[in-house]
């Protein structure tokens, strides 16, 4: 294998879009899919065709953002990926990670997961104590304690 080859676009933007796709699966949202698979459109047209570095960005980018701009909706449903948390959440025990006072928010864990919390008790929940979820704002889970 030459040096040519790690200098040659076509792999390097290949690799890139990998890299990509295999980070989708740890960032929540269907974004990253989309830059990737714009890295591989550019993959491809830098192999039949010999493009400036000027031209491969500019094909990158317009076919990232045209792909994220027209599918990442019908991808999603038209509201946008944004999980029913009367279905999944509400009603549910957490488990205190962070300490939890009222106007300072701190993390609860609720099925593996770390999420921001923030409750309205007049009380410091303390790590290790069992709480309800009784609301969701944005991404930011409001809890009550759980009265032992």
């Amino acid at each position: 294998m030459s040096l040519d080859f790690f200098f040659n676009p076509t792999p390097i933007w290949f690799f890139i879009g990998l890299v990509l796709l295999i980070a989708e699966f740890s960032v929540p949202g269907v974004i990253l899919v989309f830059f990737g698979i714009g890295a591989w459109v550019t993959a491809v047209l830098s192999y039949f065709f010999n493009l400036s570095l000027l031209m491969q960005l500019v094909i990158f980018l317009v076919t990232s953002v045209a792909g994220l701009l027209s599918m990442r909706t019908r991808l999603l449903g038209e509201k946008g990926y944004e999980p029913d948390v009367t279905d999944d959440f509400l009603g549910k025990t957490a488990v205190v990670k962070e300490p939890l006072k009222r106007g300072s928010p701190g993390r609860v864990t609720f099925k593996g997961a770390a999420w921001k919390a923030e409750t309205r008790a007049d009380e410091t929940l303390m790590p290790g104590r069992y709480v309800r979820i009784i609301g969701k704002e944005s991404i930011v889970l409001h809890v009550e304690p759980i009265q032992d």
